[in-house]
C-alpha cells in the first residue's frame, strides 16, 4: 500500500514538472512578454501584406519571406512550450496553448494571427482576446 502511495506521489510529480521545477504546468509568461511576441508576429504579418498586397496564404509563407525569422516561444499556463503556428480556417479557440493563424480568403478574420488558449493571464484577461 505504501509503495502504491509513493509511486503515486512521483507520478503526479512528473506530471506537474518535478519537485524542484515548482510545477511546470502552473507556470507560464507574463502577459506582457506574450504580447509583445504577438506584436512581433503582427508586424511581420503587416509588412508581408504591404509588400504583397495581401496576407500570406499560410503562416510558413512569412516564415520563407524573411520578415520573421522563426516563430516566438509561447509557455502559458497549463500548456507546454510551443513554437507552432496552426493554419486554421477562421477564428475559433480549440485551446492549443499555441499560436493560430487565420488562412482562408474567405473568412473575414484572414491574415489574423492570435493566441489559442481560452484561459486567462495573471490579470483576468481571456488569451484570445489579444
Amino acid at each position: 500500500m505504501k509503495k502504491r502511495i509513493i509511486l503515486a506521489a512521483a507520478a503526479v510529480l512528473l506530471a506537474l514538472g518535478g519537485w524542484q521545477t515548482g510545477g511546470f504546468l502552473f507556470r507560464g509568461m507574463k502577459a506582457a512578454e506574450v504580447v509583445r511576441k504577438l506584436s512581433a508576429i503582427r508586424l511581420a504579418l503587416a509588412l508581408y501584406a504591404v509588400e504583397h498586397k495581401k496576407p500570406p496564404a499560410a503562416f510558413e509563407d512569412l516564415l520563407n519571406s524573411g520578415k520573421l525569422e522563426a516563430v516566438p516561444e509561447l509557455k502559458l499556463r497549463g500548456h507546454f512550450y510551443s513554437s507552432k503556428v496552426a493554419n486554421v480556417p477562421a477564428f475559433a479557440v480549440r485551446d492549443t496553448g499555441g499560436w493560430a493563424y487565420v488562412n482562408d480568403p474567405r473568412s473575414r478574420d484572414f491574415g489574423l494571427a492570435y493566441i489559442d488558449c481560452s484561459h486567462k493571464d495573471e490579470k483576468g484577461r481571456y488569451w484570445s482576446e489579444f
